[in-house]
This record gives structure tokens, sequence and C-alpha cells, in this order.
């Protein structure tokens, strides 16, 4: 009786472990911007309780109401101009929620734009209230050391201007920490900017560039051949990354990116836009980061 009630018990214990171990698994995996069409509710402050998120739009703007503690916070008042977005069809607003600084409190990260730029911010529960700890009109950003056990690594830079816009920082006790200077390059930039090329170019290419795996699915290169260029034209928005997988040194071996670009109709009605969003993945092999995969939305 007690060698079947241990051996239930330790065929319990492996069923748990197994569970948890796909949850932790999917969960590291995957920062997605959160769809704030449907009813969004999380504790941003570590009291317990949720507060709601939903985008509001007013006078071509788009703002982000926090409600909680029975009162609301609109986060176009924590910023200079009291402006959080432009209302713009074909550049949505995104909203990731992630816990830069490993408090328990995640990090409001928000992408879009405001008159005719890229913007991005992040706000952060402190002392009370929400506060806005980073901005910038720069149209990349992402995060290194994502679910390892690094402290989460933050990177910002231009697609036009490269490397030589790069700058990096820490979230450490709710303060911004510039750490510039010690940042290396991210891995797999030099792709992504190939690729962003790659859908930019008015036209379509005999040949493409050397920055896909040699094991990707052929029904993914096929999407590049059905933008059809001839009537349409793209134009590079922002991106977000993160990384996944790491070697035995912390190193990144595998990205996510999320690009969006503009998509114009050549022949159609002036201000006939659409977004269309493509996700990457990139990974290391043979000492160098190859695309392994991508997929067109919208």
């Amino acid at each position: 009786m007690k060698k079947n009630f241990f051996l239930t018990l330790l065929l319990l214990m492996v069923v748990l472990s197994t569970i948890i171990f796909i949850k932790n698994t999917a969960s590291m995996q995957t920062i997605a911007p959160t769809d704030l069409n449907k009813n969004m509710d999380i504790d941003l402050t570590s009291d317990g309780k949720n507060e709601h998120l939903e985008f509001i739009k007013k006078d071509n703007t788009i703002d982000l109401n926090i409600s909680h503690n029975n009162s609301n916070t609109y986060l176009s008042n924590k910023i200079n101009d009291n402006t959080l977005f432009s209302l713009n069809n074909h550049w949505s607003p995104k909203i990731y929620l992630y816990d830069l600084s490993r408090d328990l409190k995640p990090e409001i990260i928000l992408q879009g734009i405001k008159g005719n730029k890229s913007i991005c911010y992040i706000f952060s529960w402190k002392d009370g209230d929400f506060h806005n700890l980073y901005s910038s009109d720069k149209n990349i950003f992402g995060i290194l050391n994502s679910k390892n056990n690094k402290t989460p690594q933050c990177f910002s830079l231009s697609a036009s201007k490269g490397n030589s816009s790069l700058n990096s920082f820490m979230i450490v006790n709710n303060e911004y920490l510039d750490t510039t200077r010690d940042s290396s390059i991210i891995p797999s930039l030099n792709n992504i900017n190939n690729f962003i090329r790659l859908i930019e170019t008015p036209y379509e290419l005999d040949d493409l560039p050397d920055i896909f795996s040699s094991k990707i699915d052929s029904n993914d290169l096929v999407t590049l051949w059905n933008l059809d260029k001839e009537n349409n034209s793209y134009s590079f928005q922002d991106a977000f990354f993160y990384d996944y997988e790491w070697d035995n040194f912390n190193n990144p071996t595998s990205l996510k990116w999320r690009l969006t670009f503009e998509k114009n109709k050549l022949k159609g009605e002036e201000g006939d836009k659409s977004e269309v969003i493509f996700y990457i993945d990139s990974n290391l092999g043979d000492n160098s980061f190859r695309i392994s995969s991508f997929k067109k939305i919208k």
C-alpha cells in the first residue's frame, strides 16, 4: 500500500514538474505586444490588485489610461508636451509589459508614432505613481538577457543610422542606468537591416541577400515574391526584439524580432495605406546569425 502511494506521489511530482517546465519555457520565449482591444487587467504596482489599461483616442492623439485605486492616470500627463502618440491608422501603438528591473513590477514599454516620427517610452511604478523613465525617437528597441540570470539590458537605435546611434541602459531600482559605453553590437542586427532593405526595395530581387538559414522553410521565402511591388511600396516603421536562448556563458543564440512597415498602394487614393507586420526568428549557427524563419502578418 505504501509502495503504491509513493509511486503515485512520484508520478504526480513528475507531471507537475513537466507542466511547470512547459509553462516556463512558453513564457520564456514570448514577449508579445498586449492586445488592448480586449480587456486588459494586470498588477502593475505589486499590491495584489489589478490595474486596467485602455488606449484613449482624442483630437488626433492616442493616450494610455491606467485605472488603479479608483483613480485614473493618463500617461500623456507624465511627459513634457502632454502628447503620448499621434493617431495614425497604419502605425498602431504597441504596449509591452515586462519586468526589466526584476522587482516583480512590470515596466510599461510603448512604441508608436508622434508627429511623423517613431517614439518609444518606458514607464514604471515608483513612489506611489507612474513615472516616465525613458523616451526616444529611435525606431528599434529591444531587450537582451531577457530571461536568463543576468539583469535585462535595453537597446535602442535608428535603423537608418545603425550602430553609430546605439545606446543601451538598464532599469535598476526604478532608475535609468546608462550602459552605452559598455554595450556590444546587437546580435543579428546586420541581417535585420538587410531584411528591412529587402522589403523596402521597390522591385523584386532576382537573388536574395545572404541572410537566411539554409534550413528556412521555402514557404517563408515565397512571401518575398508575393508583396506585389508593382502596385505597393513599403516603408519601415519600427522594430522590437528580444533574446530567448543562450549558450553556457549567457551569450544570446536566438532572437525574436517584430518589424512593422507602412504599405502604400501606388495606384490607390492618397492615404490608402496599411500596416504590415513581420515576425522573425534569428539563430546562431556556424558562428554567425541567420534568419531561420519569418511570417508576414496582415
